[in-house]
């Protein structure tokens, strides 16, 4: 311990505090969830978690690295004072949000308590209703009309005062909500069992990839993990516990293990997450146009083994089901039908499907705007297949050629992130909601890349302001608000890959990087 002490000591400092006041401050709460959660009185819980916090800071200040600690000393004081800001929203943001995930009829505590849908909405509900009803083996799980049933309410886990969401995802997923009933059969529970480990998975994989990156890039990524919590589509992430975000920092594990030479691990980490959402295949394109076999071996062996167990865990049904009947009425668009009858369900969706519907709300009219949807997202997938052999063509180049560094693997995370969000966008139904954190991340990645002056800067922070937030509730000025946000995502996603792809990609700092403290 002395040693340790000697450590904190030598190691503390503004920046050093900042970081690790932020962590602890994130995963203090979460202990208090956990400890609630599993039966110990709040008046106890919550000193336990004041404690941990105290002695997360005191072992984590000394681990913050050294280029994270020199980064954040460069910063100017007003900069400073603005990240150490947005940390103490996110912690109090977080804290709040705790309440609600422990007690949803505590609802003054979620984001947003004056939405319904964002009060009431658990993605969650319809993940462990689909494992119950693959248990009884009768019904088929991708009939949503199963989630509104009055004759299975008696049969699925009760969520009041929460809605039951629908599940529509392969049915190897099944197998993460099946893992959580043998643990709990108890949907509140679960819940807030969900929260503490999609939270703090959450905080773990920006901590490991900044990491990675390593260098001045690495530091900044780390800079901007308060400001990318901050942003909604993460908080809202969190709340509403979709998958999504947590699909993201699977891919990026996986990804980052491949480079690591732990083909095994991540092939289960990328199999996993392409089972879950589908969307991360076009990281399986990646791999194969790099001609990385080992890592594209692990992650189909590991696709393949998820499959047989999740065929022997909740047997042939889902499986038939999801091919006959899911798949067919996923790719039309027929799955989601209220994209195109529902105004709100019009409104959130960011696909580019769901443009011609959007188009009507304002007066344009389509002979057959289901045929536009449908050309529109056909074409759309083919740019992003192009794109992303063509990008993954010139790293692989790049690589080959002795280019090494943070630079280059900051330029392959950016990438990896502007595939994904991309990809993420080729659903019939993809909502603001958390599909957008993709951009979120994808901006902060790319922030090293920008140049200095107000030309560059402008419409950076513009751009991820936008993405970041939801428009105003009236359907004609939401419409243009959406368009232009979805515009902002699709394009920066595009040109973004497309830029730091390039072998003439020029080093360039981030401009706030060259400030001194004043």
């Amino acid at each position: 311990m002395s040693a340790q002490s000697a450590a904190f000591r030598s190691s503390l400092n503004a920046g050093s505090a900042l970081m690790a006041a932020f962590v602890a401050g994130l995963l203090a709460p979460l202990l208090v969830v956990l400890l609630v959660l599993l039966g110990a009185p709040f008046g106890a819980s919550a000193p336990v978690g004041a404690v941990a916090f105290g002695l997360l800071f005191f072992f984590l200040v000394p681990r913050v690295p050294k280029e994270w600690v020199s980064y954040l000393r460069g910063k100017s004081r007003v900069a400073f004072v603005l990240l150490a800001l947005a940390s103490f929203l996110v912690v109090v943001a977080m804290g709040r949000l705790g309440v609600f995930m422990y007690d949803p009829n505590l609802k003054q505590f979620s984001l947003t308590p004056k939405i319904e849908f964002m009060v009431k909405h658990t993605c969650l509900s319809g993940y462990v209703s689909a494992a119950v009803l693959a248990e009884q083996g009768k019904e088929n799980i991708f009939n949503l009309s199963n989630y509104k049933s009055h004759e299975l309410d008696a049969l699925l886990p009760t969520v009041e005062p929460l809605e039951r969401d629908y599940y529509a995802y392969p049915p190897q997923f099944l197998l993460l909500p099946k893992a959580m009933l043998s643990l709990s059969r108890d949907f509140f529970t679960l819940r807030a069992g969900w929260y503490v480990l999609y939270a703090a998975a959450a905080l773990l994989s920006m901590w490991v990839v900044a990491s990675w990156v390593g260098g001045r890039e690495g530091a900044v990524l780390a800079a901007l993990i308060p400001v990318v919590w901050l942003s909604l589509p993460t908080l809202v992430n969190v709340q509403l516990g979709n998958i999504h975000l947590l699909v993201f920092g699977l891919c990026l594990g996986g990804m980052i293990a491949f480079d690591r030479k732990r083909h095994a691990l991540g092939g289960a980490m990328l199999a996993f997450a392409i089972l879950a959402k589908i969307f991360p295949g076009v990281l399986g394109i990646y791999l194969l146009v790099q001609r990385r076999w080992k890592a594209a071996f692990w992650t189909a062996g590991f696709g393949v083994v998820y499959t047989v167990l999740a065929f022997l865990v909740v047997g042939e049904k889902p499986f038939v089901d999801y091919f006959t009947s899911a798949v067919p009425r996923i790719s039309s668009g027929e799955l989601f039908d209220f994209v195109w009858t529902f105004t709100p369900g019009i409104l959130v969706n960011y696909s580019p499907f769901g443009v011609p519907f959007k188009l009507q709300l304002v007066g344009v009219q389509f002979a057959d705007p289901l045929a536009v949807s449908r050309a529109i997202i056909a074409v759309y997938s083919l740019g992003v297949l192009v794109l992303a052999v063509a990008v993954s063509h010139r790293l692989y180049k790049r690589e080959v050629a002795g280019e090494d560094g943070s630079r280059f693997r900051l330029t392959q995370l950016v990438v990896w992130l502007a595939l994904m969000s991309l990809s993420s966008f080729r659903s019939p139904f993809a909502p603001w909601t958390y599909c957008a954190v993709g951009g979120v991340w994808l901006f902060a990645a790319y922030a090293p890349f920008v140049r200095s002056g107000a030309k560059h800067l402008v419409p950076f922070i513009l751009g991820w302001f936008i993405i970041s937030i939801y428009g105003p509730p009236i359907v004609g000025p939401m419409v243009a608000f959406t368009l232009v946000a979805q515009t902002v995502l699709y394009v920066s996603g595009f040109w973004i890959a497309w830029k730091v792809s390039s072998p003439s990609t020029a080093p360039e700092a981030l401009p706030v990087a060259s400030v001194q403290q004043g």
